[in-house]
């Protein structure tokens, strides 16, 4: 039996200050990224995902020189993202000692970049960020980047299919409307995701205590569970 794996959920700002928000507002900061890598590297995490959430809407890509040092900062696989739109950057990125890339925002304006970058790379280099969140009627959506009025949603199981049929080699499924919140992960959708999905998924947000990992684990065969406040 394969171990879901346990990922610390690493967000830097602009400044590469480590960071955390509540339902994608208020930055809170909370210490030196490189130095948090070092230690969950420590505590053998199984992986860690980096994002700077600042880097899409500065136009800007994920510093490679903070990139670089990540990777020397840590011995568990490293999973980055933040404003990459080419695959220059992505090749860069990989060269630098990390294992995959994620890519969200831009795939809104260029969706082909996911099927290019899975076929130079190979789709288990490339993760695709899904951000998603609950409706009034219950039904859930997803989206690509950061929460904004202009966001245009689909419905998660189309989204998530598409995804997958255009190469992403893993979906980190984000709840932006609990992240943060330390109320619980959306078990009802993981679980009927990783029904309908073949690659690897990974639950982002909402994660407060340990029972919310196995309320989870207990009820879908989840490939990765990330915690941010947790």
């Amino acid at each position: 039996m394969l171990y879901p794996r346990l990922i610390p959920s690493l967000l830097i700002n602009s400044k590469k200050e480590l960071v955390k928000t509540k339902v994608f507002k208020n930055q809170n900061y909370i210490g030196d990224p490189l130095n948090a890598a070092y230690i969950f590297s420590g505590f053998d995490a199984d992986e860690l995902f980096v994002l700077d959430i600042d880097a899409s809407k500065n136009k800007k890509c994920i510093s490679l020189d903070f990139v670089k040092s990540l990777s020397t900062f840590t011995k568990v696989p490293l999973t980055v993202g933040g404003g990459i739109t080419n695959l220059n950057q992505i090749n860069t990125i990989l060269s630098l000692g990390v294992e995959k890339i994620a890519l969200s925002n831009i795939l809104s304006e260029d969706f082909n970049l996911l099927q290019k970058a899975s076929n130079s790379y190979g789709a288990s280099s490339i993760t695709v960020v899904i951000n998603s969140l609950r409706k009034d009627n219950g039904k859930v959506v997803g989206y690509f980047g950061r929460p904004r009025s202009s966001n245009i949603s689909f419905p998660i199981n189309d989204l998530t299919k598409k995804c997958q049929d255009n190469g992403a080699g893993e979906l980190v499924i984000n709840r932006v409307d609990i992240e943060g919140t330390k109320q619980g992960f959306d078990v009802d959708l993981m679980s009927s995701l990783n029904e309908k999905l073949s690659i690897p998924l990974v639950a982002l947000g909402g994660c407060g205590k340990l029972k919310h990992i196995e309320d989870l684990i207990s009820n879908t065969r989840i490939s990765g569970i990330a915690c941010g406040s947790f």
